[in-house]
């Protein structure tokens, strides 16, 4: 087996593309606006020519695969995107709709193409660097500028019969009234997730930077409400699945004076008695920008392997 993978992390803002060793180790990466891809006339084509130029520009000559992670649902045949909602064109249409973006870019670069969750990577990154490939049940949950959620059970990933499981960041709250993004009323992240946070700093605190927004106001009524919005997400994913281990991280959770013990201390108090008397271990995803690529690249090693097997 070729033991260079490519490996991209394709969200709303930014789009990372790099190689990565056997080792799990990004030997070469680079990082790029997403509008290249979303304001492109054709996005295939012009994804398929940044992975080409990517691989001539640093010479790889030994790779085995590539593995994309989009922000959206993935259909199970592991090419076909269903939505991506935050990636839209020109138009303001998502530029993948039940869009099989795989097909094409395996018959120009020649390669075997994966596609997968952007979340489902992650989690898959942050198994591997806490060597918990041996629990049962792990979830993980994310909030950045919207929320992503995943679950592996004995290291195989929940998708649903679609492809479709886990689009956490649009379950209804109760009696939520807020327009989302996707047209619906009411979704989590209304609630819960950076451009909630972009709203409550505009309403409450303007002018000031967003970057500050926990270090100086952790403490009163509004963030309160939003922290709270927050563990309500986690408290009901830990409530269903009864997990080994919880895994939580995001650029909004990542932020400085974000108030992490009550945060845990919430989901633990309103998570569901019956799961809480056996209890779950809480892990903190650690910040590294790149951990959608390499775990992009441990996703496709697990296709390879089955494709092999």
């Amino acid at each position: 087996m070729k033991h260079t993978i490519i490996g991209l992390d394709i969200g709303g803002t930014n789009l990372r593309i790099g190689a990565v060793n056997e080792n799990k180790e990004i030997v070469a990466s680079r990082i790029m606006d997403s509008d290249i891809v979303s304001k492109a006339a054709q996005p295939i084509e012009k994804l398929c020519r940044i992975i080409q130029s990517f691989i001539e520009e640093h010479q790889l000559e030994d790779v085995g695969a590539v593995s994309i992670g989009v922000a959206s649902s993935v259909a199970n045949d592991n090419e076909t995107v269903i939505c991506t909602t935050n990636m839209r064109g020109d138009d303001g249409e998502p530029i993948f709709q039940n869009t099989n973006i795989a097909q094409y870019l395996k018959e120009q670069l020649k390669l075997p193409v994966f596609v997968n969750n952007d979340t489902s990577n992650i989690l898959y990154y942050d198994v591997y660097r806490n060597r918990l490939q041996e629990r049962k049940l792990v979830i993980g949950i994310y909030i950045g500028t919207g929320v992503g959620a995943a679950v592996l059970i004995d290291g195989k990933q929940l998708k649903g019969v679609n492809g479709a499981a886990l689009d956490l960041g649009h379950i209804p709250y109760y009696k939520g009234e807020d327009l989302c993004v996707c047209s619906k009323h009411g979704c989590c992240e209304c609630y819960a997730s950076g451009w909630k946070l972009e709203n409550l700093l505009e309403e409450y605190y303007p002018g000031e930077s967003i970057r500050n927004i926990f270090k100086d106001h952790a403490d009163e009524a509004p963030l309160k409400e939003f922290v709270y919005s927050c563990s309500h997400v986690f408290s009901v994913m830990a409530t269903i699945f009864n997990p080994d281990t919880i895994i939580y991280g995001g650029g909004v959770i990542d932020m400085k004076g974000f108030p992490i013990e009550r945060f845990e201390e919430e989901v633990r108090k309103n998570t569901g008695l019956d799961v809480m008397n056996y209890g779950f271990d809480f892990i903190y995803s650690q910040p590294y920008t790149e951990k959608g690529i390499v775990g992009s690249a441990i996703f496709a090693e697990q296709m390879l392997n089955k494709q092999e097997a």
